[in-house]
């Protein structure tokens, strides 16, 4: 059994790794089999190639079938071109409001779920003003929003955007959830956390309406993994690429919590952006790290001016709970699931 020459179907990398975990968890390819075409005694795959590789990446032993015989190569081009169409298309109303979908990842899977309101409705221009003073909302053209079209004033010569004084977060309002750990549907959480899985990062990178339109309070900057092993070119990026969007959000009047949650080699780095005096900050906690944490509340000290900031410390256990009490800060507990 040999692969198609000249494929005309290619995935990402990422779309296999889903491939993959949808045969490994669902057996997904019971469904869709392998065709092969006997060409004079050698079977030739000419549907399911990157099926085929999956179960070899599984290291399965045998796989499902279906083999033509005696096929003219008209017909073996006709199968393999109608085998990677995608007839028809999802109802997407269907799928964000009956109940029956309302516990699915979408993103997991790999279902771009489009955002059918206008992401300008949701947004403030700050620099507005009505004759009171106050600030007028003005709507823009969604298009003129994304992360590309828009460069931020900025205290540092990376140029990352600097975050806004006046739209920092204050006390912790509930409810509080994991971007993604729950039905998208939701419109009663007041404050978002994204200290899950990066990918749901660049999901909302890629399309910050979602966030936008689920009527949010508050949020804590997207955090992004950052390691001593990172190299600082990628790491600046990753720094840029949350705080740009963070930004974004606040002049969607959205208030934001500055993440510190990152590694040592990058602590200095991560101030960048964030105004002096600016007085709300969260990290992640860790039982066996919690050095770091020390380092986050010096951190949050220098920048705030104050002996006890608004730190907000999420997870960790007995250990970074009791640090957080003798230090006066809040302490949330982890509550998320597996998947994140």
């Amino acid at each position: 059994m040999v692969l198609l020459k000249n494929n005309p179907r290619k995935i990402s990398a990422k779309d296999m790794s889903r491939l993959v975990e949808s045969i490994r968890v669902n057996g997904f390819w019971k469904h869709r089999p392998i065709t092969l075409s006997d060409r004079n005694g050698l079977l030739v795959i000419i549907a399911g190639n990157q099926r085929y590789k999956a179960a070899q990446k599984l290291k399965l032993q045998t796989v499902p079938t279906i083999l033509y015989q005696n096929i003219s190569e008209e017909q073996e081009k006709d199968i393999i071109l109608r085998d990677n169409i995608n007839n028809g298309e999802f109802d997407f109303d269907v799928l964000q409001t009956d109940e029956v979908w309302s516990n699915i990842d979408f993103d997991h899977i790999g279902i771009d779920i489009p955002d059918v309101a206008d992401v300008a409705d949701a947004c403030i221009d700050i620099n507005t003003e009505t004759k009171d003073g106050n600030t007028d909302i003005d709507a823009e053209k969604s298009e003129d929003l994304l992360p590309a079209d828009c460069i931020y004033e900025s205290n540092n010569e990376f140029e990352i955007p600097n975050l806004l004084l006046e739209r920092q977060a204050g006390k912790l309002e509930l409810p509080f959830a994991a971007w993604g750990a729950d039905s998208r549907l939701r419109k009663d959480v007041a404050t978002y956390h994204f200290y899950v899985e990066d990918y749901r990062f660049e999901a909302i990178w890629k399309d910050p309406a979602k966030v936008i339109k689920s009527g949010v309070k508050a949020l804590v900057e997207p955090n992004c993994s950052l390691f001593d092993t990172t190299p600082i070119a990628f790491g600046l990026h990753q720094i840029y690429k949350k705080r740009w969007i963070s930004r974004f959000f606040q002049e969607c009047g959205i208030l934001v919590y500055a993440d510190l949650n990152v590694s040592v080699k990058f602590k200095d780095y991560n101030k960048l952006g964030i105004p002096q005096g600016y007085n709300a900050f969260f990290t992640r906690g860790y039982t066996d790290r919690i050095e770091y944490l020390k380092l986050e509340l010096e951190t949050a000290r220098e920048i705030s001016g104050v002996q006890t900031p608004n730190l907000l410390v999420y997870g960790g256990g007995e250990k970074i709970r009791k640090f957080c009490v003798e230090n006066s800060l809040v302490y949330v507990e982890q509550f998320m699931q597996n998947k994140e």
